[in-house]
């Protein structure tokens, strides 16, 4: 799985790098700054795998959860994609999708470790719900970050605007539809990836 990972990954930065060297342009210089981001959960959660102590297994927790929303964020990047001569329309599709599917690849094999660990302390029922929440949650990180601008470490940076914004979309859900339809709609696309994910992993089991 590793090495597919960083074919996959490194397949996005290829195209990005010919597109720089084709244009002498810089139009998608996001794309391997948000390939990072959407890496660090996939790294946090690792660390918490191989974490002894709980006090550290709740740090890279805290970690993974806060920078999770970084990794589906990539699908947002579509917004992106218009014809730019000239580069041809159809390689910049490829370009933004290929960035997409890696940053959405890399959220779900991170909450497939993160599911591992609640398994072995939780009951399937709490394991579930607790699943449903870090869905609900990315999505509205996913909402944060493209509607309002937020980044993760803004919480240590703007931390009073940040939870201001939040208290106010909690409090006034009725005012801001949008908001929760677009955390909702992302939330579910993230749950349904990752049903999809995990049973394509057990149809695989099976067939060995």
């Amino acid at each position: 799985m590793k090495k597919v990972l960083i074919i996959s990954i490194g397949f996005a930065l290829a195209l990005f790098v010919i597109r720089v060297l084709y244009t002498g342009g810089l139009v998608f210089f996001f794309i391997p700054w948000n390939l990072f981001l959407a890496w660090l959960p996939l790294f946090f959660s690792t660390l918490m795998l191989k974490e002894k102590t709980r006090l550290g297994k709740l740090v890279w927790f805290c970690l993974w959860l806060l920078f999770l929303p970084n990794a589906p964020y990539l699908i947002t990047d579509l917004v992106h994609l218009e014809q730019r001569l000239p580069v041809p329309f159809y390689f910049d599709l490829v370009l933004l999708f290929t960035a997409a599917w890696n940053g959405l690849l890399l959220g779900l094999l991170s909450v497939k470790n993160i599911e591992e660990q609640l398994q072995q302390q939780f009951s399937t029922v709490k394991v579930k719900l607790m699943l449903f929440c870090i869905f609900i949650l990315s999505g509205f990180g996913i909402y944060l970050g493209r509607y309002d601008r937020y980044n993760s470490w803004h919480i240590l940076t703007q931390p009073f605007d940040l939870l201001g914004d939040i208290g106010l979309y909690i409090l006034q859900p009725v005012q801001h539809i949008h908001t929760w339809a677009v955390t909702i709609l992302f939330a579910a696309v993230f749950w349904v990836m990752y049903e999809t994910l995990r049973q394509l992993q057990f149809i695989s089991k099976q067939s060995n």
